[in-house]
């Protein structure tokens, strides 16, 4: 997948970005807790998260947090040990839960991710629907505020807690029936706007909606667990190919394949996660400038199938039925890639990855024995020797 992964580069950055999720909730939560203790907020009752997530993103996710704790995948990406992908101890959320009295993660319902296409690095605006009671409100607040000074505002239907000093911190808002909000700048002005309405949401995007609504469209996928959605602008493929001048004219690569890439210009998933003796399904659908572009990324993704399952460390890791399900089917300017493994096989070979890498970092370099002689010395050979 070399071919691909400048153009995907931008995706790449994006999901370093969601390594910052966790924690973000957890900034959400207690954002919230200091608000509703001290005041009530009203607003509409609609709170779903995706409301929040301005027309204007590069890339929008959401998550049924609450159908992926029923999935032994869960268990993997955010389990409470030292392996899991985001692990809530590193995040800081085992401070919030032994304040609070319990998991802020098992309390989020649904979430919401927003990245803007131009903005600072790293950065991120977070929706979430958080299940929660007044006293576990006033519970929290009295153990985690502290000395910590903030200040709060009415913005449209929602209480906002800021730092009087201005610092950069992220900014959080409550509001909409146990919606909160966290973002920074503009991006936060923005997702609040969409929120209540002021401002185009993720459902004014033609691109993501079109997308979104073909990931859902088929049977079996109408209510996935993650649904993500990200455009790829032409300006940025064009950087891209600028920056590439040199390779694509070397003769290792093909122009064509490059070109088929270069002219993705949004890409989705969507996931389902499946219950312990069910299966875990997944959809990636691309979508191209034209019918030739997409003609090569089958061929690029149908090349790559075949290299994967000819790896004999993937199959040993229990990979083997997942890469066997990979089905790729493309219609006009439109790729779809399906594959489907059982739930509780994929989390545990996931979970023997992660393990074999911790396993790795934690073990200490090796060092080259310190001969016993001079490096001149003659080494007599061994009695009975010839």
């Amino acid at each position: 997948m070399r071919y691909a992964a400048p153009v995907f580069s931008r995706l790449k950055q994006a999901s370093r970005r969601t390594q910052v999720t966790t924690a973000a909730i957890a900034i959400v939560l207690l954002g919230g807790i200091a608000i509703v203790a001290g005041k009530r907020l009203l607003g509409p009752q609609d709170s779903d998260p995706s409301l929040a997530i301005p027309r204007d993103s590069f890339l929008a996710a959401t998550v049924n947090l609450a159908e992926l704790r029923r999935s032994p995948l869960y268990d993997v990406l955010l389990g409470k040990r030292s392996e899991a992908v985001l692990d809530p101890r590193k995040l800081g959320l085992q401070k919030l839960a032994d304040g609070c009295g319990f998991d802020p993660l098992t309390r989020v319902e649904r979430l919401a991710l927003a990245v803007p296409e131009e903005g600072d690095r790293g950065e991120i605006g977070v929706a979430a629907k958080v299940d929660v009671t007044r006293e576990e409100l006033e519970r929290c607040t009295a153990a985690l505020a502290g000395n910590r000074a903030s200040e709060t505002k009415r913005v449209g239907s929602f209480g906002v807690v800021e730092d009087p000093d201005g610092t950069a911190r992220p900014r959080l808002a409550y509001g909409h029936g146990q919606m909160l909000v966290a973002g920074r700048g503009m991006w936060f002005d923005a997702m609040l706007g969409a929120a209540d309405g002021k401002q185009p949401s993720l459902r004014e995007a033609p691109a993501h909606a079109s997308l979104r609504a073909s990931l859902t469209g088929h049977e079996g996928w109408h209510v996935p667990t993650l649904v993500l959605t990200a455009l790829l602008p032409q300006k940025l493929r064009d950087r891209l190919k600028n920056e590439m001048g040199a390779e694509l004219g070397s003769k290792n690569n093909s122009q064509a394949i490059m070109a088929g890439v270069l002219g993705v210009a949004s890409v989705g998933l969507a996931l389902k996660a499946g219950e312990s003796g069910q299966n875990i399904d997944a959809a990636l659908e691309l979508v191209c400038d034209n019918e030739d572009a997409c003609v090569s990324v089958e061929k690029l993704i149908g090349k790559q199938r075949f290299d994967w399952s000819k790896e004999l460390a993937f199959r040993l890791f229990g990979l083997g039925p997942l890469l066997d399900s990979i089905a790729i089917e493309r219609s006009g300017a439109r790729v779809r890639v399906t594959a489907s493994a059982s739930a509780d096989s994929l989390a545990g070979t996931l979970d023997r990855v992660l393990k074999a890498r911790a396993r790795k970092e934690e073990s200490p370099p090796s060092v080259p024995p310190i001969p016993s002689h001079r490096p001149d010395e003659i080494i007599p050979a061994p009695r009975g020797s010839r």
